[in-house]
């Protein structure tokens, strides 16, 4: 069984889909962990103000922004955490409505592309950017982007 576990919080009000969240957790970390890789990966659902905050600390950009991805402990063992991902409620709100999706598909999104970012993935040039789309995608599933 896989050895990396996803521990889910939030400071905002509104529900959350747990369940696909673990799913989805379940499906991309058994698609990009190594096999003997512990620890926990910590979600946060957060407001634009908390996640604007982080934003401008630890990436000097003064303003809000829908995910990030911060890499800490490597997984070596069952206490390390491997990374935390934020997640804006409201900027999901907002995202969702733009897109014409559900907040459920949009929180899916966002934590995929976050969850990506903590196993490696990056999209600071157009071929790297390809290469996390298609595995977005592939754990996605096509619905997102048709």
């Amino acid at each position: 069984g896989l050895m990396l576990r996803c521990k889910i919080f939030k400071t905002t009000k509104g529900r959350l889909p747990v369940s696909k969240l673990r799913s989805l957790f379940a499906l991309i970390a058994g698609g990009e962990a190594k096999p003997n890789w512990q620890g926990q990966v910590n979600v946060v659902f957060t407001d634009d103000r908390s996640i604007h905050k982080l934003n401008k600390t630890h990436r000097g950009k003064d303003k809000p922004t829908d995910v990030l991805s911060f890499s800490l402990d490597p997984p070596e063992s069952p206490s390390s955490v491997y990374g935390e991902i934020y997640i804006s409620v409201p900027a999901a709100v907002r995202q969702a409505a733009d897109y014409d999706g559900t907040l459920s598909d949009e929180f899916l999104r966002l934590f995929c592309h976050g969850l990506l970012h903590l196993f490696g993935y990056d999209h600071i040039k157009p071929s790297l950017a390809k290469k996390m789309q298609s595995r977005e995608r592939k754990y996605l599933g096509e619905r997102y982007w048709c």
